[in-house]
């Protein structure tokens, strides 16, 4: 029998469904099951970047934007046995580290920086090549008991049934905004053709809008039909401009625009 906590919690996630609350309700559901300090959800797809979808991390916030999606989530052992055929379910980290090894780097130096001590990780096909990973950490080390995560597997069908039904075509698609407001992927599009209005050349924009999508230099090369060396003086002479010094810079630096362009539009 369902708890009323839980059959609230699915309720309102069903309610939320194609809004930008979606997310947030997702974890309040799976929290009804499973209790940790953090959360986080990332889409990841077959010869793309991690995609950010929500968080709700109060410890050492900074190395989620500024190393893991900004490349450091490649050597994730959930990331890489996603590319080697994981199957759709619940898994400790530490099984799967034991089962397939990790890059000792990773674990070392970025993990053990987190501050995380146990992590649990949920995994759901969205479709063919596209994933969402939901991460429960805990700052202190208390395993993720077989009964909680026997209660995650048995609830994973109706999870997954949701996240497919809010991401249809892939994490890669941004939920919808509330009604009366400019749906999200509208709002980053905005942002991106603002972004460095003042500062930057038309080309240097056009590079650091792709550069805030994940790609590198000879993808960006492919889309504006210049080559790679010209991207990189671009990139070179945008971040002098903006003053900032690498990858990860430059997307703190897009997000707080994006932020400041939220609430001028709010304002109006």
């Amino acid at each position: 029998m369902l708890q009323p906590d839980y059959e609230q919690a699915l309720a309102r996630a069903i309610e939320a469904q194609g809004s930008i609350a979606f997310p947030r309700r997702l974890a309040r559901l799976i929290a009804t099951q499973v209790s940790a300090d953090c959360t986080l959800m990332v889409g990841y797809r077959e010869g793309g970047p991690a995609v950010y979808l929500y968080d709700n991390l109060r410890h050492r916030r900074e190395l989620l934007f500024q190393q893991y999606l900004s490349g450091v989530y490649a050597e994730d052992p959930f990331f890489r046995a996603l590319s080697s055929g994981l199957a759709e379910g619940v898994y400790p980290l530490r099984r799967l580290v034991a089962e397939l090894g990790a890059d000792p780097h990773y674990m070392m130096v970025f993990y053990q920086t987190t501050g995380w001590r146990e992590e649990l990780g949920l995994v759901v096909e969205l479709e063919r090549g596209q994933w969402l990973m939901i991460f429960l950490g805990r700052l202190q080390a208390r395993s993720f008991g077989m009964q909680e995560q026997t209660r995650l597997q048995q609830c994973l069908p109706v999870l997954a049934a949701l996240c497919r039904q809010h991401w249809p075509h892939g994490c890669a698609e941004m939920a919808l905004s509330p009604p009366g407001q400019p749906d999200m992927r509208a709002r980053v599009e905005l942002a991106l053709d603002s972004f460095g209005h003042n500062r930057l050349t038309r080309r240097e924009r056009q590079v650091a809008a792709w550069l805030i999508r994940g790609l590198d230099n000879y993808a960006i090369a492919r889309e504006l039909g210049i080559g790679p060396g010209t991207v990189k003086n671009h990139r070179k002479h945008l971040y002098a401009k903006l003053g900032l010094d690498s990858q990860a810079a430059l997307f703190s630096c897009f997000l707080n625009h994006l932020i400041t362009n939220d609430v001028r539009m709010s304002e109006r």
